[in-house]
């Protein structure tokens, strides 16, 4: 768990209201901390350039493919075997004698696809998605909606041909013996192959309805995978001054700033990848472990209300005097047990 170090992180700028760090809040305030993409224009003295920090402590919870920062080079090569490799399995399939030959085969073909990914890289400059964490972040007292939605993805599979055919099998072995084709309808398997017939054919329906009997399809609850926590923070911002008005004008622009991509180069071909968060609760400057905590997230959207009242009301150098602001993440890693008891 982090300790919040102020000489490290610049959130003078950015941080609502002007009083945070006061007893007022009990100690309890949220950090947006900004990480950019390493080719980022902001990194490159373009428009006066982005501190960056020197804080080496932080760890980050990213997918296992953005976390590994894969090259160029390890991309295409990627991209070839995989194609090889199903390929190969076709191949072995069909013919064990054939599985070399589809390998080959599948990495030729691979490559012209390999070719316009290694194309990509060599124009993006880049070879992987790594970042680097701004010194200013942003500090904000907790979300006026502070919470976080678990899910993981179920299915309804039809697991009879699977229980079916072991019984079919031991009843053909069977019918071959003296008795015939009487063993099988003793056994109970010739009503089990009459039942799915009549569920799975084209006259399903009729021949239900002639019988009588329904085909029972056996259905199993299969899981399917974890999904990607998605969560809204809601901020109603009361500024108190054109100071703290445009303060928190500062505060919105960042965050759009940062959801947004950047045009590599005046070609306007290839976008560079937004930012991402890392968001942090803290209690008296210690990170907050009685609450969830958060993976590395984009911000996917953001809405932003001028008149909550219905009502627009400015200081007089135009700044408003309220604004409500909505703003949805997604966290980049899926959850699994171990991450759950590391706090997630």
């Amino acid at each position: 768990m982090a300790t919040y170090q102020a000489d490290k992180y610049n959130i003078g700028m950015h941080s609502y209201p002007s009083d945070l760090m006061s007893e007022q809040y009990g100690g309890n305030y949220a950090i947006f901390y900004i990480n950019v993409n390493i080719d980022s224009k902001l990194l490159k003295g373009e428009g006066g350039g982005a501190e960056i920090t020197d804080d080496k402590s932080y760890t980050r919870e990213r997918g296992p493919l953005i976390a590994a920062n894969l090259s160029g080079k390890q991309l295409v090569a990627g991209a070839v075997a995989e194609r090889a490799i199903e390929g190969g399995v076709v191949g072995a399939l069909a013919n064990k004698n054939r599985f070399v030959g589809a390998l080959q085969g599948s990495a030729v073909a691979a490559a012209p696809g390999a070719i316009g990914l290694g194309a990509v890289a060599d124009i993006a400059g880049s070879t992987n998605r790594a970042q680097k964490r701004l010194k200013t972040a942003i500090a904000l007292h907790i979300p006026n909606q502070l919470q976080i939605r678990y899910g993981t993805q179920w299915s309804e599979e039809d697991t009879t041909t699977a229980l079916m055919l072991p019984l079919l099998s031991d009843a053909a072995q069977k019918a071959v013996g003296a008795k015939g084709m009487a063993q099988v309808a003793e056994t109970g398997a010739a009503a089990l192959a009459l039942g799915g017939k009549a569920g799975m054919g084209p006259n399903a329906g009729a021949m239900s309805a002639a019988t009588g009997l329904a085909f029972n399809p056996r259905k199993e609850q299969v899981f399917k995978g974890v999904d990607f926590r998605t969560f809204q923070v809601d901020y109603q911002f009361f500024p108190r001054s054109p100071e703290e008005s445009r303060n928190v004008l500062n505060i919105i622009r960042e965050f759009k700033l940062h959801m947004h991509p950047e045009f590599k180069d005046s070609n306007n071909f290839i976008y560079i990848y937004p930012s991402e968060f890392d968001i942090q609760y803290f209690a008296n400057g210690t990170e907050n472990q009685a609450i969830h905590r958060h993976t590395s997230c984009v911000l996917t959207e953001m809405s932003i209300n001028y008149t909550p009242n219905a009502s627009f009301n400015t200081f007089a150098d135009g700044t408003p005097t309220q604004i409500n602001v909505q703003l949805t993440f997604r966290e980049l890693a899926q959850l699994d047990k171990e991450s759950i008891q590391a706090g997630m």
